[in-house]
């Protein structure tokens, strides 16, 4: 059977590596899309700021969080590296890929701990508790295959969300300090 160019496929007919790129287009989208809803609501919809808000970062300040952040560039992109493959290996139903997948996060989660935390506590706690999201996605994902008697579904869709907090937290330190989001392209 012959296809033309304006036919589409179904997600079961791609690739494993159109699958990848596909779900990079989403991820970068997703980023995308939380950033400027973080801009628009997140920030109080003004400049003037709400009852309460935090003063911006002192000059010095400033500097030492984004030399914190330059710090932590390399764990960083470990974990990116790691959720793109625990999310493309979920989109593939992929459980022998998957385990490993899992295994290379939890390394990944485990180096987040000794970078220590930035010196803005706004900051300070996006950071862990995206980080805290990113371990509770190796847990969900690991009890897949420990024989927690938790549906499979069930236990991918905790996954899934896990990851999403996790990036959805670590998406605002970008927001909050500035600096460019961190994309790892895949494959």
């Amino acid at each position: 059977m012959s296809r033309r160019r304006s036919d589409y496929r179904t997600w079961e007919e791609l690739t494993r590596e159109e699958r990848r790129r596909g779900l990079a287009v989403l991820s970068v989208a997703g980023v995308a899309a939380v950033v400027v809803v973080f801009l628009v609501v997140g920030s109080g919809g003004g400049s003037g700021g709400g009852a309460g808000a935090a003063a911006p970062p002192t000059t010095d300040v400033k500097a030492r969080l984004t030399s914190w952040y330059a710090t932590t560039a390399q764990v960083r992109s470990e974990v990116v590296r790691a959720v793109n493959a625990v999310r493309a290996d979920i989109q593939a139903a992929d459980g022998m890929s998957l385990k490993p997948a899992c295994a290379d996060l939890g390394r990944a989660v485990d180096r987040i701990g000794p970078l220590g935390l930035p010196p803005v506590e706004s900051v300070s706690r996006n950071w862990t508790e995206g980080a805290g999201a990113y371990a509770q996605a190796v847990t969900a994902c690991g009890n897949l295959f420990d024989g927690t008697p938790v549906p499979p579904p069930v236990l991918l869709q905790r996954t899934t969300d896990a990851l999403n907090a996790g990036d959805g937290r670590w998406t605002m330190i970008v927001a909050q300090i500035g600096a460019p989001a961190q994309i790892v392209p895949t494959g």
